[in-house]
């Protein structure tokens, strides 16, 4: 199954224009800053917001043709929609919001009952079932709403910052459910978000949007090496790593990455993704004698031009990047094949 789209649709009087191809059980990332548009593409895809121009094509189902008139209505795409703002009914249950589209579409009570039970336990709400949508936390509430758009099965899956809201302690195993829901019913699944980390743990194919248009489309690694603007090379600079945690003594714990061991405030257990921006990290000749908790070491593989800045790459394991002052480099003598350390405060790692 494949989704190809390519809309122009206008936003109030704001012009969006985005072209992507997404296939069955392999997200797209949709990443760009607040405004850029991302929010109308999932739209225009849904058909709540009608596109001026082209087309959109499920399979070989033509949803939306601009030079044929063609049209399918909304509740007429076999599309599921997670909400920012989770968008339930906050008189219903939790249960009774998940069964909603359900009941809908016409699905036999015992189905249906089924159905919705088995999507709230896919995403540890199914405690919650009973409660009212309005007594629920923002977090809770957005679990309900991915469970909800699960529980229809739908051939394309459209998620508008679909872990915003969600607290760290939830946000993984909930991700983990997500990705196992899109790869196991070979889904159609497109993505936004405006968080780097959260963007390519989701994808490795990702499109950036600015001021509504798609600027550059890649892999992670691939707009971290070659950026085309200077958010671009922001966004993709971040250090971005997997790993497992164990609690340690003094209100920390370590992370296993790749055989290197980091430290993050606060208690974590199982798998992790840890962000460290480029100007967290600091660079220098021997390693120092700091409160920094982390540290590597490795040859420089690259340095790389960021506005007034320069990106640098240290090969080591796991790779880093750090972003520092050029009179910086200088004085490191930053050169492709040279040894520096790179250190970071545990304090500076967000843990996703």
């Amino acid at each position: 199954m494949n989704l190809s789209v390519d809309i122009d649709v206008l936003a109030g009087s704001f012009p969006v224009s985005c072209q992507l191809q997404a296939a069955a059980g392999a997200p797209v990332a949709i990443v760009g800053l607040s405004g850029a548009g991302k929010t109308t593409v999932l739209r225009g895809i849904a058909g709540l917001a009608r596109a001026a121009r082209g087309s959109i094509v499920c399979d070989d189902e033509v949803w939306f043709d601009s030079q044929t008139a063609g049209w399918v209505p909304p509740q007429n795409r076999d599309c599921g929609f997670v909400f920012a703002d989770a968008a339930l009914f906050g008189h219903m249950s939790a249960f009774e919001n998940v069964a909603f589209g359900l009941r809908a579409r016409g699905d036999r009570t015992a189905i249906l009952n089924q159905r919705a039970m088995q999507a709230l336990e896919l995403v540890g709400v199914a405690g919650f079932a009973k409660r009212r949508a309005s007594s629920l936390s923002t977090g809770e509430a957005q679990r309900v709403a991915i469970a909800r758009a699960l529980a229809l099965d739908p051939r394309v899956l459209l998620l508008d910052e679909p872990l915003g809201a969600i607290d760290v302690e939830h946000r993984t195993p909930v991700r983990e459910a997500l990705l196992r829901a899109i790869a196991e019913r070979e889904m159609i699944a497109v993505i936004v978000s405006h968080d780097p980390a959260e963007a390519a743990l989701f994808s490795d194919s990702l499109l950036v949007m600015e001021a509504g248009s798609v600027v550059q489309r890649g892999t992670p690694a691939e707009l971290r090496e070659h950026p085309l603007t200077r958010y671009v090379a922001a966004f993709a600079g971040v250090n971005l790593y997997r790993g497992v945690a164990s609690p340690v003594q003094g209100g920390v714990s370590e992370v296993d990455v790749d055989g290197s061991m980091f430290t993050i405030l606060g208690t974590a257990s199982g798998p992790v993704a840890l962000v460290i921006d480029p100007d967290a990290v600091v660079l220098s000749r021997e390693r120092p004698s700091s409160s920094a908790r982390n540290w590597l070491v490795g040859n420089v593989a690259a340095v790389v031009a960021d506005g007034p800045s320069l990106r640098v790459s240290i090969a080591s394991t796991p790779s880093i990047v750090a972003r520092i002052t050029r009179r910086s480099a200088d004085e490191l003598g930053c050169v492709p094949g040279a040894t520096l350390h790179a250190t970071f405060k545990a304090s500076e790692v967000r843990v996703h």
